[in-house]
């Protein structure tokens, strides 16, 4: 039944109106009948941020979004022609702050009793938060629907409720093929179940799940896609529904595993590389740790090879070893890993042994596995193979790249013996793996207590005082005997396994330091001495690469290798090829102590090394020892030759730099400019250095004058060797033949010049004057004058000052 509120009088009614007004969340409003606001409500301010009282009067158009204005007057046109008797339409106002609010419009035309048009009335209400939520639904269903990934949404019983196109598009299935079944249709069978157990666990537990699963298409393809799981729960936590997105990565992952094998395995044979071999040696050797079992490594050489690809060509010898690799695969178990280091070479790791004998029979299979005729295009092919064996674990802890030598050296063994046998290392070979004690016991334990360090010697640019590089020297620092150099403890270690793990301590070292240097500013190159047996290993050069690549900060040509010239003897090819390789990888090379060999220059034509360093002992006396001065000349001009830097070891004064710069060479290393130091004063010496004033100016000399230096150097060697004779008669009389006398050729020659001034000619005298004096002392002496002796001599050291200054100012002034 419907009542009326009946109230006492108009007044009361009014003012219930206008409470009603006053509190409505919606707009009301009046217009006039040009569109300007006669009466708005307070609900006005709160949708619009305008006051009312600022309002009133103005038109209603100036408040709206001005792109709607054109859309409101058409929305308007209807109910202003009178052909309907409202309108209600959604449309932008303008807030205070700039922004819009949505609105929904509802307008009625105010008439007056003659029917002409008084205004319009009626109410604006917000649904701005309504739009909002539309559009997002819109954005929702627009990304299901158009999205790239495939989206399925199930019920909290796995049951299928929806799914998008790209679900369509990815899966083969159409949206009424997958509604209502389980998303179990796409399994392929290549997860079991314990996966998807997992995956609901986590489901459950953590509303969450990610990774990557194998489906099967409609057709039958298999394909891997990367799914997200996601659960929706109610208020109180019960699972409602599931989301699942999945993008197909088939074509990503089969490329991933397409590289992984490119990576790992040889191309030609199918086998594991060198670097999944490494891999599974570095996992073998901490089984073997952990189970107390035997590993062996046998390191397998074809004999007769490079034979069957001269005659026959490379694509017998390709199917050759493809066959052979497939019978060694048959020969060995499951656990075991052939690998193909390259070329003829191969490697198989037989691990779980539980004897260190247990090995015999697996090789002893692998030889007739090899020896066995193989049948390539009707033709039959016998090689045979050579096995270099190696045992862990050992006595001495050794790494997984000493292991690989051992079985290379017992290899190489097998062949010397006769080919087509095993070999094991230790068995009469050096450093053989025999109980180690003493010295190289404590050198061992010195390796794992850290107590080898390198300092560094500066090499210098002796012109110009340019830091160049640094060279990395090994030191001892023993618990008890203080700092020890080198020659305290490597030849103790010299062709043993310990003297690898060394050498690999000293590479690793020297780029850390470089790494930290870089750190504190400091770009300084570093030297580092490669010894001979290091060197020809056959993998050096990989393991180089491998070393550099995880200090990726060390740029090209800051790490320079040093190896000693007398080194290359073995094989000059392989060590030629070893330099080359190098070089591409950025890492220089250098002889050191250029000159001790016999084979010098053979060794400066034949070894691709940029640098040459001058050993120590042809420098450190060549200011007074003529013949160590020719052996200076000597090098440089080969160096000249073969367009090599050299570097001069043994630079212990400035005089011994000013002849160096003088004779042509212009880097230098020795205690003449610092002694070696540990790695944290490097950049304080760096930032303190100075070529010192003696060497300001100093230049490099002509041909002439480089002679005229020489000369005058065995000039004075002669006197001083006579005065020597003369003193104690400790050195022999040295010949008196003037024409051979390479200073008086020079003078000679010098003085005949048209350009000839007179300090030549005082040289001249100077020095005839002093060969005269040199034989009066000799007659001296065969007549037993004592006194006119030590007259004679002082007269000659006189004479050798006055002419030592004119040679000096004619070296620098000619």
């Amino acid at each position: 039944m419907l009542t009326q509120l009946s109230l006492p009088n108009a007044g009361a009614r009014a003012r219930l109106a206008e409470s009603v007004l006053d509190n409505l969340k919606e707009v009301v409003f009046q217009t006039d009948a040009a569109g300007c606001w006669t009466f708005l409500n307070p609900a006005w301010e709160e949708l619009t941020g305008h006051q009312v009282a600022d309002s009133l009067g103005k038109p209603f158009l100036q408040y709206l979004w001005p792109e709607d204005r054109k859309l409101n007057q058409q929305r308007f046109m209807p109910l202003l022609r009178r052909e309907e008797e409202y309108c209600r339409h959604e449309i932008r106002y303008l807030h205070r702050d700039r922004s819009f609010r949505w609105v929904e419009v509802f307008a009625r035309l105010t008439l007056g009793q003659d029917g002409a048009l008084i205004g319009i009335s009626g109410t604006l209400s917000d649904v701005t938060e309504r739009k909002r939520n539309e559009e997002k639904l819109r954005f929702a269903a627009s990304v299901f629907l158009h999205a790239g990934e495939g989206i399925m949404i199930t019920a909290a019983d796995a049951t299928i409720i929806d799914v998008n196109g790209a679900f369509e598009k990815i899966t083969g299935y159409t949206r009424a093929e997958a509604c209502g079944r389980n998303p179990s249709m796409l399994s392929s069978g290549r997860q079991g179940s314990e996966f998807y157990d997992a995956m609901w666990e986590r489901l459950h537990s953590d509303n969450f799940w990610q990774g990557e699963v194998w489906n099967r298409r409609k057709s039958g393809e298999l394909y891997v896609e990367r799914l997200t799981i996601t659960g929706i729960r109610n208020a109180r936590g019960k699972a409602l529904n599931y989301v699942g997105i999945f993008s197909d990565i088939t074509k990503q992952t089969l490329q991933a595993q397409h590289l992984d094998r490119i990576a790992h395995y040889d191309p030609l044979t199918g086998l594991p590389n060198r670097r999944l071999l490494a891999d599974r040696l570095q996992h073998a050797m901490a089984q073997s740790r952990r189970r107390g079992s035997r590993l062996v490594v046998a390191y397998l050489d074809l004999d007769g090879f490079k034979a069957v690809n001269d005659e026959l060509g490379h694509e017998f010898g390709d199917q050759l070893l493809v066959a052979l690799g497939a019978r060694m695969t048959h020969a060995t178990r499951e656990c075991d890993t052939v690998c193909r280091l390259g070329g003829d070479e191969f490697v198989v790791m037989l691990d779980d042994l539980q004897d260190a004998s247990d090995f015999i029979p697996m090789v002893v299979r692998l030889l007739e596995a090899v020896a066995a005729p193989v049948v390539v295009e009707r033709k039959v092919l016998r090689v045979t193979g050579s096995i270099g064996v190696a045992i862990y674990p050992q006595s001495v802890e050794i790494d997984a790249d000493q292991l690989m030598r051992q079985a290379d050296q017992a290899m190489y063994r097998a062949k010397t013996l006769g080919k087509n046998r095993y070999t094991v290392f230790g068995d009469d070979m050096p450093a053989a793996g025999a109980q180690v004690s003493g010295p190289l016991a404590e050198i061992a334990r010195a390796i794992s207590n850290a107590e080898f360090v390198l300092h560094y010697q500066p090499i210098v640019n002796l012109q110009t005082g340019e830091l160049n590089s640094a060279e990395a020297l090994i030191r001892w620092q023993h618990p008890d005997r203080g700092l020890l150099p080198p020659a305290e403890f490597l030849p103790l270690i010299e062709g043993h396994p310990i003297a690898a793990s060394l050498d690999n301590w000293v590479m690793d070292e020297a780029l850390r330091q470089h790494q930290a240097w870089l750190a504190e500013g400091l770009d300084v190159a570093i030297s580092v001495n490669v010894s001979s047996t290091k060197l020809q290993e056959r993998d050096f050069v990989e393991r180089l690469r491998a070393k550099l690549g995880a200090h990726p900060r060390v740029g090209a040509g800051r790490i320079k290798l040093e190896v000693l010239e007398t080194s290359a003897l073995n094989d000059i090819g392989h060590v030629s090829q070893t330099i080359t390789e190098c070089a591409a990888l950025g890492v220089p090379f250098a002889l050191d102590d250029f000159g001790t060999g016999y084979s010098s220059l053979l060794y400066l034509k034949q070894l691709p090394a940029k640098r040459i360093k001058i050993d120590q002992s042809f420098v450190r006396d060549m200011l007074v020892d003529s013949d160590d001065l020719a052996i200076l000349e000597g090098v440089l001009g080969m160096a000249a030759a073969f367009k090599r830097e050299v570097i001069a070891e043994g630079v212990e004064s400035i005089e011994h730099a000013r002849m160096l710069v003088q004779m042509g060479c212009l880097m230098g290393q020795g205690y003449g400019i610092a002694r070696p130091m540990p790695p944290h004063q490097v950049k304080a010496w760096a930032a303190a250095w100075r070529l010192p004033d003696g060497l300001a100016g100093c230049r490099v000399l002509d041909r002439n004058s480089a002679q005229l230096l020489v000369a005058a150097v065995e000039h004075q060697a002669w006197i001083r060797t006579l005065l020597d004779y003369a003193r104690d008669g400790t050195q022999p009389l040295p010949p008196f033949i003037e024409e051979q006398c390479r200073l008086d050729m020079w003078l000679e020659q010098a003085v005949q010049r048209p350009q000839a001034g007179k300090l030549v000619t005082v040289a001249q005298r100077l020095h005839e004057a002093q060969h005269e004096m040199a034989r009066q002392l000799v007659q001296h002496l065969a007549h037993g004058e004592t006194s006119a002796v030590h007259d004679a001599m002082a007269d000659l050291e006189r004479m050798g000052e006055q002419l030592n200054l004119a040679l000096n100012r004619l070296v620098e002034g000619v």
